[in-house]
């Protein structure tokens, strides 16, 4: 068997898979997340040691471990902690969703260009990556970024409590803005312009790397046996859309979650001559993916049902349902379109298409016979909108025509919101039947290192199954297109900051 392991923003979670692909066991724990000040956003990078050790536990005890061959790594991305000679965290772990280097950005943009780094890292200059983090922590923290022998992600992290090697696979790296694309190595261009020393940097290795086998001290904390190999899967998006079968170009991966990302794979670097979406590397060898990204998607949902959903929580909690279900029940008595009524979902900023941290969230087109249902359709139907546009430029980006949406993440339980999303699109949907797609992802890297499959599109095969399938209602997307043109109009009044 191998354990995939993922760990997240909110949660850490565990699968173990059978040779033939058979989930046994399925775990998870939930991770906090550190809010103060303007745009700050933090997590303690030991307190997801901790649990996520606590949820390996878990996994392991309903197995014989004797059969346990492997553990595969992915997680979160962007988020960064420093770490001294013997490894210990200095402060906290700055999250990616945090914003406090804006400033960093806008000088980076006027000074270095926008062009030039994007030509480098594929990235558009943004608050998410390591470079303005890093650079905040020279610049306001002077001392730790002295101390600091290692900065490390969340991924590094765990593989080195794992297995005591401390490395980031280029998948991660090329998350940081401080990464070369095209030469597969940290840029020196970058690093010279921002003051910043390479040598606090880890050692790059390619995704899917084995780089040890568990140490006693692991093996004391988790129970996993010592001795069991350790595979570097890479990032989670990456994981999440290898998770689910995108090794053609064919696919599209769409994550409802906290966030909802877009994921169009490539055999070259997908750079985007509008610099709208990012180019990265996959964690498939040789291939690359053209990503989106709405920062916030599935919070949206959770805000409007922890700040106006009583009644919903009230009714789930005495029929033993779940609050979101009696949400979407009631989205689902709305007409396509909410009467009029259209969502803008940069609740804490853009990523795509604007990638600017002061963009607001919008409900547009408000009338006194809209209700709760109304609203609670129009934040599923303007989150669909957005991916649209996201994957109409991936499209563009990648020349080639889309046949096939690959749902993973909490919203993919639902009934209601990938059909919206394949009714906006135009576009057949499916779901698989694991849905820690990250985890499985990283669980084939972890098969294919073992010696289990030759390559990872055979390993896919036997590994990702689908599960319920979401067809196009014609109607429906005929009404969708007529709103997705107005929201298009629509979008730029969320770029109302300064004036608020």
């Amino acid at each position: 068997m191998i354990l995939g392991l993922d760990v997240g923003t909110t949660e850490t979670k565990a699968i173990l898979v059978d040779e033939r692909g058979n989930l046994v066991s399925e775990k998870s724990g939930e991770l906090s997340l550190i809010y103060f000040g303007e745009g700050c956003i933090e997590q303690d990078i030991e307190e997801i040691w901790a649990e996520t050790a606590a949820v390996i536990k878990r996994c392991l005890r309903e197995v014989h471990k004797s059969r346990l061959v492997c553990i595969a790594v992915t997680g979160q991305r962007e988020t960064l902690c420093p770490l001294d000679k013997e490894l210990t965290p200095l402060r906290n772990a700055i999250s990616w969703q945090d914003t406090r280097g804006w400033k960093v950005c806008k000088k980076m943009s006027q000074e270095l260009g926008i062009e030039e780094v994007y030509r480098i890292t594929g990235l558009p200059i943004n608050t998410m990556p390591w470079a303005s983090k890093l650079v905040w922590i020279k610049e306001n923290e002077q001392s730790t970024y002295e101390k600091a022998w290692k900065f490390a992600g969340v991924v590094d992290y765990t593989v080195w409590k794992l297995c005591g090697e401390l490395k980031m696979d280029y998948s991660n790296a090329c998350r940081t803005m401080l990464f070369d694309l095209s030469k597969l190595k940290w840029s020196e261009r970058i690093f010279e312009y921002l003051g910043l020393d390479l040598d606090k940097m880890p050692e790059l290795v390619p995704s899917g790397q084995i780089l040890g086998t568990v140490t006693k001290e692991a093996s004391e904390e988790t129970n996993l046996p010592t001795g069991v190999t350790v595979v570097y899967g890479g990032g989670d998006q990456q994981c999440n859309a290898l998770g689910v079968g995108v090794t053609d170009s064919k696919k599209i991966s769409c994550v409802l979650g906290t966030c909802t990302n877009i994921e169009g794979y490539s055999e070259r670097p997908p750079l985007d001559p509008e610099m709208r979406l990012q180019a990265q590397l996959h964690v498939v060898s040789n291939s690359y993916l053209s990503e989106g990204g709405i920062a916030s998607s599935g919070s949206i949902y959770k805000w409007f049902r922890d700040n106006f959903g009583e009644v919903e929580s009230l009714i789930a909690k005495r029929c033993s349902k779940n609050p979101y279900e009696v949400l979407d029940t009631e989205a689902e008595s709305v007409p396509p379109g909410s009467m009029g009524l259209i969502m803008i979902p940069y609740f804490v900023g853009s990523l795509y298409p604007h990638w600017n941290p002061e963009d607001r969230g919008l409900f547009v087109g408000l009338r006194l016979n809209h209700r709760r249902e109304h609203f609670a359709r129009a934040i599923l139907e303007g989150i669909a909108y957005e991916y649209a546009r996201m994957a109409k430029d991936v499209r563009r980006v990648l020349g080639t025509e889309l046949e096939q949406i690959r749902f993973m993440g909490g919203g993919a339980r639902s009934d209601i919101w990938p059909q919206i999303i394949t009714d906006v699109l135009g576009v057949k949907g499916t779901t698989t039947k694991c849905v820690q797609a990250g985890a499985m992802g990283a669980t084939i890297l972890g098969s294919v290192a073992c010696g289990w499959f030759a390559d990872v599109r055979r390993a896919v095969e036997t590994f990702v199954r689908t599960d319920r399938t979401f067809d196009v209602n014609e109607k429906n997307h005929e009404v969708y297109l007529k709103y997705y043109d107005i929201k298009d109009l629509v979008n730029d009044l969320s770029r109302t900051a300064d004036l608020v």
